[in-house]
C-alpha cells in the first residue's frame, strides 16, 4: 500500500473531506454548464457530440443547429427504425418528405398475385420522394472580364443530396433498406393540359410540383 494510502486508513477524517470535496457542487470547473449543449462553449459542441453518440453532424453546421443536434441526441436514438425518424433525420439537412411508400403492401390497382411482388417494388423497401433545395455556384468573374460559359465548369451543389441520403441512412434499422427519389418536379407536359390552367401561367418547358412517387 502506498503511503497516502496509508494516511488516509489511519487518519479517516482526512478520506472523508476528500470525498465530500469530490462531491461538492462547489467545483472549480463548471462542469454542468460544459454538459449543457445550450450553454456550453461553441468549441466542445464536437465533444459533447461524440459523447452523445451523434453521428449526423457537419462541420459546417451553424452553432444553433450543432446544439439542437446535441440537444436531441437521445430522443434521436430512441426513434431509430420508426415510421417518425426519417423526417425527424431529415430535418437536420433541410429536406422533406413529399411521399412515402413501404412495401410489403397490396397491390395499389387489380388483383393481390398471392406471394407475389409488385413489379419494381422489392418487399421491406421504403420509398422516398424528396424535395431538398440545390442552389447553383456563383460564376466567376474575372478582373477585366466576366467569365462566358463557366456556368458549365461550376455545376449545381448536389452536397444537400448527398447529406439527405446520410440522413436517412442512419434512421433506418440496420436491417432494412431504402430507395430515395429528388425528382420532386417535373416538366409539364401536353399530358398536363386538363390537369394545369395553362392560360394561369403554366407553360409548356416549365415544371409542376410532384407529390406522389
Amino acid at each position: 500500500m502506498s503511503a497516502v494510502g496509508q494516511v488516509l486508513l489511519d487518519t479517516p477524517e482526512i478520506f472523508e473531506e476528500a470525498v465530500a470535496a469530490a462531491m461538492s457542487a462547489d467545483l472549480p470547473v463548471p462542469f454542468a454548464v460544459l454538459m449543457d449543449p445550450a450553454e456550453t462553449r461553441p468549441d466542445m459542441l464536437p465533444w459533447l457530440a461524440a459523447h452523445e453518440s451523434v453521428d449526423l453532424w457537419f462541420s459546417d453546421w451553424s452553432e444553433a443547429r450543432k446544439r439542437a443536434m446535441v440537444a436531441d441526441a437521445p430522443a434521436l436514438a430512441k426513434l431509430i427504425g420508426t415510421r417518425a425518424a426519417a423526417q425527424r433525420f431529415l430535418d437536420y439537412v433541410d429536406a422533406e418528405i413529399i411521399h412515402k411508400v413501404s412495401y410489403p403492401q397490396r397491390f395499389p390497382v387489380g388483383r393481390i398475385a398471392v406471394r407475389l411482388t409488385p413489379i419494381n417494388h422489392p418487399e421491406f423497401v421504403a420509398r422516398f420522394l424528396i424535395k431538398v433545395v440545390l442552389v447553383a455556384r456563383k460564376n466567376a468573374i474575372c478582373a477585366t472580364r466576366t467569365a462566358v460559359g463557366l456556368a458549365h465548369l461550376k455545376p449545381i451543389d448536389t452536397t444537400p443530396l448527398k447529406r439527405a441520403k446520410i440522413a436517412l441512412s442512419l434512421s433506418k434499422a440496420a436491417d432494412t433498406e431504402y430507395s430515395v427519389n429528388f425528382a420532386h418536379r417535373l416538366p409539364i407536359t401536353m399530358d398536363d393540359k386538363d390537369a394545369l390552367d395553362l392560360d394561369a401561367g403554366y407553360v409548356l418547358g416549365s415544371y409542376k410540383d410532384r407529390i406522389r412517387l
